[in-house]
């Protein structure tokens, strides 16, 4: 079941999807009159708010009809399922959406209490149906990776610190911040002062790191976050946020690699597949420079 115009194997099908007209990362943007504003909907649909007692407490990104995926970071303050609920198919916070509860909490059996292994699912006691405010975003396998240099998007509602500014400031509208990929090595090499006694580096091969280039830092509350590239007018998931450095220490982040964890994605939902290549590859730096800054700029006037 192919999306016209798509190459079937840049899609994520998933074995339960009963609607053909919907696909993994699309999106479907409109404008919305909202108290004489207009302001942006449908653009990143995937996007998902996990409430931890009725209070915004993650960002996490839907993958399937049933399934979120988030950081485990999200869950310290408690690990049973029942304090839990999700929202999605909004722009606001404060908007009315589609509420979930969550039936099940899957960490990941090897997580610490450190930086590595730091991915979690959510199953929804629910079944989503896609709609132009929900579709899911699509995962990448193994050897999708994103390269060096490439520009992607981080999305969430955590605080946001400007650049030009050190106060942290509570975001109640979906945000997206431009990062390009950098170095492992980089990483390393800036975080040596967290190294242990005999440790050569802190950067393990689940993790990937990103500089910030535009706009906002990603800096606190984003655990879970979501941070997608574009592939053939396909946007996939290739980073999980946890949130673990701020611009105004100049320090690159820290994430999740998606594709790290397919082996383990796959052991619990069994009817999910992922993206098997990239075809020509990610869109050049000079073509996303110019869509970054369009979007950056359309982004202010709707603040």
């Amino acid at each position: 079941m192919a999306l016209a115009g798509h190459d079937p194997d840049h899609i994520v099908y998933l074995a339960s999807c009963c609607c053909p007209s919907w696909a993994c990362g699309q999106t479907n943007i409109s404008c919305e009159n909202v108290k004489g504003k207009l302001v942006e909907a449908g653009k990143w649909p995937w996007q998902v708010s996990i409430l931890f007692l009725g209070a915004n407490n993650c960002s996490s990104s839907l993958i399937h009809h049933q399934w979120v995926l988030t950081a485990v970071h999200c869950f310290q303050r408690s690990k049973d399922p029942r304090s839990y609920s999700v929202k999605m198919g909004i722009q606001r916070l404060s908007e009315n959406g589609t509420d979930l509860s969550v039936t099940c909490i899957v960490i990941h059996e090897d997580f610490t209490s450190l930086m590595s292994q730091d991915i979690a699912l959510l199953k929804l006691r629910d079944s989503v149906s896609w709609s132009p405010l929900i579709q899911p975003v699509c995962l990448p396998n193994p050897k999708l990776k994103p390269s060096l240099g490439s520009m992607c998007w981080m999305i969430g509602w955590g605080q946001t610190i400007s650049l030009s500014s050190e106060t942290p400031q509570p975001s109640y509208s979906l945000k997206e911040v431009a990062v390009k990929i950098v170095n492992n090595e980089i990483c390393n090499q800036q975080y040596k002062f967290l190294f242990l006694k005999g440790q050569k580096k802190l950067i393990r091969n689940d993790m990937i790191c990103a500089s910030l280039q535009w706009g906002m830092d990603t800096c606190q509350g984003n655990s879970g976050s979501s941070l997608v590239c574009q592939v053939n007018h396909t946007w996939i998931q290739m980073v999980l946020n946890w949130s673990f450095s701020s611009s105004r220490h100049h320090f690159l982040g820290i994430y999740t690699s998606t594709s790290h964890f397919t082996d383990w994605i796959k052991t619990q939902i069994s009817d999910v597949r992922f993206v098997s290549r990239a075809g020509p590859g990610f869109l050049s730096l000079v073509f996303l420079t110019g869509y970054i800054l369009l979007v950056s700029l359309g982004s202010l006037w709707l603040l």
